[in-house]
């Protein structure tokens, strides 16, 4: 008992710490803390006679909501399938965030004190200096562990977030729940960026709408949430990558905390003691709702959405000290997570991402990410104590200018030196091991027939050995190593590839899960190669590789007539036989090269936990029930397609009865979760012998 009373009392004191680090100012100031809670937490205009303005009253309700927005995106993260839904916690944060700003903008703007400086140095303050820790860890641990190209790629999107568009980096790089599953420490970042973006636009939009009357501002705060809700609907349809990542689709949720806060605080006090409950607890529930019911297979963000913003709205308005709901999410433990809530944000991705990178994302159990989390709340707590408090408390970066000239100095050294990792990523890195830098070299990306070849779409003058090639490599990125499989089999083979990145081979049919637009450039694309193929006096062997990655259960796709379907391995099996038989119809013979063997691990990172930490050489093998059952759909495509058509399964050619080696004789054979590599496509052409088994098909016909 006396263990757990004492660590009670540490809890007790690190929160009234937190509180009182937050609070703190002069004794007479309204906002100090012993005052704070004594106000009636719904009167919003206090004097404050120290600096002049209207102060609002601290609300620690809203602190608890920030804790179950923050608590649902970290448990989602880590792969709690009871809080699948818990992405829906960036809603929530959307919605307070344009509840408090709306308040805060409209108190300095009608009491005459409002000043577009003063807001922004204050969201600086508020924001820069722990994202500008967390990014310095960042690019430490990724300068350390990290494989050469994936350093590029995250040097890249340091650029982006500390020019706050890092969601529009993301949005052209796949969608959400696609990036999630790769590594990206900084993903979390698109919802900073929009949460920026709004700050940059929004309080020039209220002031100049308000200028002319209360009224207009209303209503265009209310033409905004229709437009943006309209918006977000239709790209659910249309293009789910721009609408999960665009501020345009994201406004109408920010907007309606700002409608609320144009709510006079005696309208909302009007509601009944008895219907304020019921309102507060149907919002709670909402929010709870969405977290069980919403999961990454519902178009996101759309009229979905509005489970968990009208959940976060009946909350902010009606949940008080007053309500049961008021008084729960005022708890000392949800008011502290609230109050470190940001920098449990930007701490929960890299931790979790580096973990797995470290220890491989598939052995961290709910126990292993439990841990994590109390690391992410001990680093968040004291970033929130040492970082963000004194910056915001004027302690350290005392003078707007001071605060203005280090941020942009901080910017320019990030940016500096993002831009010289990717240039000279090329080459070896400064201060990493030879060893590493081997292993860099060993699992570059592999391109296929040229580097030109990663130019998509792949083919043509730039992507072939001879002026009259004789066999066409045809499919996504994995025709990329079916090239490199044939040329290693035969030097001397005369090819041209023709690779799109995602874009398997199918006739007039693509996947729709990157976007509508997407999916249309693809079957653009593969109606190219048919019309090149069918000009071709020289090309005797079409060999089709694609991993079919985007065909797992029922998926959007676009057929070549325009509409949209969902699809299954049947539907797909058909579509490759069609192409099967085209191929056929123009005196060609094809040749199925399947996809690699896979079970949802990337084993490009695996090989990097074998050098750096020494683990051993079958660390990196697959168990064949776990390749069966990441695999079964692609399996279930591949054997349909492939009745009736000479074929590679490169499952039977890797593996055992029990296991597939990742390194064969010392091969690594692949660069990252599914690609081979250079070395394992050489590996796989020689040890299959495909240019013969290619040219075989069409011996076998004779």
């Amino acid at each position: 008992m006396k263990i757990r009373s004492l660590a009670l009392a540490r809890l007790n004191f690190v929160y009234e710490l937190a509180v009182l680090m937050l609070f703190r100012r002069n004794t007479r100031d309204a906002t100090s803390v012993g005052y704070c809670f004594k106000l009636k937490r719904r009167k919003i205009g206090i004097h404050n006679s120290i600096t002049g303005k209207m102060t609002i009253a601290y609300r620690p309700e809203i602190n608890g909501l920030r804790a179950i927005a923050v608590c649902s995106v970290l448990l989602s993260h880590a792969k709690f399938e009871a809080f699948a839904g818990g992405f829906v916690g960036v809603d929530i944060f959307f919605v307070i965030s344009g509840y408090l700003i709306t308040s805060i903008v409209l108190r300095d703007y009608e009491s005459g004190t409002f000043s577009f400086l003063d807001f922004y140095v204050k969201r600086m303050r508020r924001l820069l200096p722990a994202l500008f820790v967390v990014l310095f860890f960042c690019f430490l641990f990724s300068y350390a562990l990290l494989p050469v190209e994936r350093l590029r790629d995250f040097a890249r999107t340091i650029t982006t977030v500390v020019f706050f568009f890092s969601n529009f980096h993301f949005m052209n790089q796949g969608g959400y729940f696609d990036l999630s599953d790769s590594f990206r420490p900084l993903l979390h970042t698109w919802s900073l960026g929009i949460e920026e973006q709004f700050y940059i636009v929004y309080p020039i939009f209220l002031v100049v709408l308000r200028a002319f009357s209360r009224k207009l501002f209303i209503v265009g705060l209310v033409l905004v949430f229709l437009g943006s809700i309209f918006l977000s609907e239709y790209l659910s349809v249309v293009d789910e990558r721009a609408n999960y990542f665009l501020p345009f689709t994201r406004a109408w949720e920010l907007s309606a905390g700002c409608l609320l806060a144009t709510l006079s605080t005696a309208f909302l006090d009007r509601v009944s003691g008895i219907w304020r409950e019921i309102a507060a607890l149907s919002g709670i529930a909402a929010i709870g709702v969405s977290l069980v019911l919403l999961t990454p297979e519902f178009a996101y963000p759309s009229l979905w959405a509005l489970i968990p913003v009208s959940g976060t709205v009946l909350v902010l308005a009606m949940a008080d000290g007053r309500t049961f709901v008021g008084k729960l999410l005022s708890t000392k433990l949800l008011v502290f997570i609230g109050l470190i809530s940001y920098s449990l944000y930007l701490w929960h991705q890299p931790v979790f991402v580096f973990s797995g990178f470290v220890f491989g994302s598939e052995n961290l159990s709910e126990v292993g990410y439990a841990a994590l989390i109390l690391l992410c709340i001990l680093l968040a707590t004291l970033t929130y104590i040492f970082v963000e408090t004194p910056v915001r408390q004027r302690r350290m970066a005392k003078g707007s200018p001071q605060l203005i000239a280090i941020s942009v100095m901080v910017c320019v050294a990030f940016v500096a030196s993002s831009r010289l990792t990717v240039i000279y990523g090329k080459q070896a890195l400064p201060f990493r091991s030879n060893a590493v830098t081997d292993l860099d070299t060993r699992l570059r990306r592999n391109l296929g027939v040229t580097a030109d070849c990663g130019r998509f779409p792949g083919g043509a003058d730039y992507c072939r050995t001879s002026s009259k090639p004789t066999i066409a490599v045809w499919g996504d990125s994995h025709a990329r190593h079916a090239a490199g499989s044939v040329l290693a089999a035969n030097p001397d083979a005369e090819i041209i590839q023709f690779s799109g990145s995602g874009c398997p081979a199918l006739l007039n049919i693509a996947s729709a899960r990157r976007g509508v637009d997407w999916a249309r450039n693809c079957i653009a694309f593969n109606d190219s190669v048919m019309d090149w193929l069918e000009k071709s006096e020289t090309v005797k062997h079409v060999v089709l590789a694609s991993a079919l990655l985007d065909f797992k259960g029922r998926q959007k796709v676009m057929t070549g007539e325009g509409s949209m379907a969902l699809s299954d391995s049947q539907m797909i099996a058909t579509r490759l036989t069609g192409l099967i038989d085209w191929i056929r119809s123009r005196d060609m013979e094809p040749f199925l090269y399947s996809f690699t063997p896979t079970n949802g691990t990337n084993v490009g990172y695996c090989y990097y936990r074998i050098l750096l930490f020494g683990r051993k050489n079958t660390h990196c093998d697959m168990k064949n029930k776990d390749i069966l059952e990441s695999a079964a759909d692609r399996i279930g495509i591949f054997e349909l397609a492939s009745t009736d058509v000479q074929s590679l399964y490169l499952p039977d050619l890797l593996c055992s009865k029990t296991k597939c080696e990742m390194m064969p004789e010392g091969t690594l054979l692949y660069n990252d979760g599914h690609h081979l590599s250079y070395e394992g496509a050489n590996y796989v052409g020689k040890k299959s012998n495909l240019y013969q088994l290619v040219n075989g098909a069409a011996a076998a016909k004779e």
